[in-house]
């Protein structure tokens, strides 16, 4: 099972603990770490697991579950 929140820049939302956003210029965070994102970019924060995709003007975070 997989979890994901979807949010705008600007904002943020959590995953359970793991709290993630957008900060203005798609600067990505996600659990302390960051990441700049262009439309369409997707990246892994490895240290907990969450992908993040752009698609314009919104982020989708996803954590994978384990079962």
């Amino acid at each position: 099972m997989s979890e994901s929140i979807t949010v705008q820049e600007g904002y943020y939302d959590k995953i359970g603990i793991i709290h993630c956003g957008v900060i203005r210029g798609f600067k990505v965070n996600c659990a302390g770490e960051l990441k700049v994102l262009d439309d369409g970019e997707e990246h892994l924060f490895e240290r907990v697991g969450v992908t993040a995709k752009r698609q314009g003007g919104e982020v989708t975070f996803t954590k994978n579950g384990q079962g």
